[in-house]
């Protein structure tokens, strides 16, 4: 049992370190470097190296005693501004999945459907031509492709990344007619270790970026003190963003792949359809499981 529980804190304090203490760290010293630096000598490398010596001299000056206690009080910090990044994180989450103030919300979905529409209008419009040639057929593959790429189907959300998890309640409701929001915890109860680990896997990526986004949101309100932390903002906030659509593209799928092939699991659960059937669902079978995991709300 002691065992259990040193590989425990082992495991949470190797945990803290990778995702509060040392970002933490590195955002405190930016801080630091660019209270010192600010906009009048914001690219004096001179002005900066000779500042940071003033300031290790001060610090060699400093009793042991307080020197601990500086130390104690910069890791406290630093852990306080990681878990303010974490908070942030939740609010990265929800413009990411396209949750906006509505105004903004309708603008921004309907910008995406018109620039949809007019992709996959032009493409039809090709396809129905007469005397197809190279040429026009490498048209019609590109515009399926820049529209695909924009959305899987008619843009629902203003971001791509809530589109895609729109697009897998759409397709869960249509093709086998389960509310995953009420079906979805009985589904993972019942889903092979396998599928759900892979499932996490995914999810943990797409929650690490928007922790990175949350750092990149911080380092930007920083560019206003000093402004070449602005650079950092944006090559983090790409970075994250980036690593937040591909996170998310691989869980969704996974998700329908694993309602594709794990769904007649839920079904015997919960005693719908025929015990013997093999295959996915049916939407008459879907629409039982919803009714059940529903119950009647």
């Amino acid at each position: 049992m002691t065992t259990f529980f040193d590989e425990l804190a082992k495991k949470l304090a190797e945990r803290w370190v990778s995702l509060l203490a040392i970002p933490g760290l590195l955002f405190l010293t930016v801080l630091l470097l660019g209270a010192r630096l600010r906009w009048a000598h914001a690219l004096d490398i001179g002005y900066a190296l000779d500042s940071l010596d003033n300031l290790a001299a001060d610090l060699s000056r400093w009793p042991a005693a307080r020197t601990a206690l500086c130390a104690a009080g910069v890791l406290l910090a630093a852990a306080a501004v990681g878990l303010a990044a974490a908070d942030l994180a939740a609010g990265i989450r929800l413009v990411w999945l396209g949750r906006w103030p509505a105004p903004l919300a309708r603008w921004r979905r309907r910008a995406r459907q018109d620039r949809w529409d007019n992709l996959v209008e032009r493409r039809f419009a090709l396809e129905d031509t007469s005397g197809r040639t190279e040429e026009m057929q490498a048209e019609i593959d590109d515009l399926a492709a820049r529209a695909n790429q924009l959305a899987m189907a008619r843009p629902a959300s203003p971001t791509w990344i809530g589109d895609r998890f729109k697009a897998l309640e759409s397709i869960g409701y249509q093709r086998y007619g389960l509310d995953l929001t009420f079906v979805w915890p009985a589904f993972w109860l019942v889903a092979p270790d396998l599928v759900r680990s892979e499932i996490e896997a995914a999810g943990s990526q797409f929650a690490d970026a928007t922790v990175r986004g949350s750092w990149a949101a911080l380092y930007a309100v920083l560019a206003l003190l000093w402004p070449p932390s602005a650079a950092v903002a944006v090559v983090t906030g790409f970075a994250a963003w980036r690593r937040g659509r591909s996170s998310a593209a691989a869980q969704t799928r996974l998700i329908e792949v694993a309602l594709d092939l794990h769904g007649r699991a839920l079904a015997t659960a919960l005693g719908v359809g025929d015990a013997n059937a093999t295959g996915p669902l049916t939407p008459d079978e879907g629409g039982e499981i919803t009714r059940i995991c529903r119950k009647g709300r």
